[in-house]
Formats: C-alpha cells, sequence, structure tokens
C-alpha cells in the first residue's frame, strides 16, 4: 500500500526556477498562445510554455 501525502509534504518540494542570464532576473513561465491562420483560410491555435523576464516582458505581453 502506498505513502499516504500530506500537503505539507506535497508543498515542501522545490520548485524548479531559472535566471536569466541578460538581466539575473527570475523567469516566471507562462503559457504563450498564438493565433495562426492555415493556407485553407482556418485558424489554428500555437500555444507554447515561455519564460518571461524583464528583457522580454514587452515582446511577450505587446
Amino acid at each position: 500500500m502506498a505513502k499516504r501525502q500530506s500537503f505539507a509534504d506535497k508543498s515542501s518540494k522545490k520548485v524548479y526556477t531559472m535566471t536569466c542570464p541578460v538581466c539575473s532576473e527570475e523567469k516566471q513561465f507562462v503559457k504563450f498562445v498564438k493565433a495562426v491562420k492555415t493556407d485553407a483560410g482556418a485558424w489554428k491555435f500555437r500555444s507554447a510554455n515561455v519564460g518571461v523576464c524583464k528583457c522580454n516582458q514587452e515582446e511577450i505581453y505587446a
């Protein structure tokens, strides 16, 4: 039988963080969704997880 995990056990795990080599800020990962029109005229949504910091904040949120 498996051991039950409490909320304290789950929240004490290390969270993966990444720092920007340019501005030395911590990156915050967000899901970036872009609408793309195909050759047939239909719309598709492309999504990607993007790290956002002060360097590229204007490019992502603009």
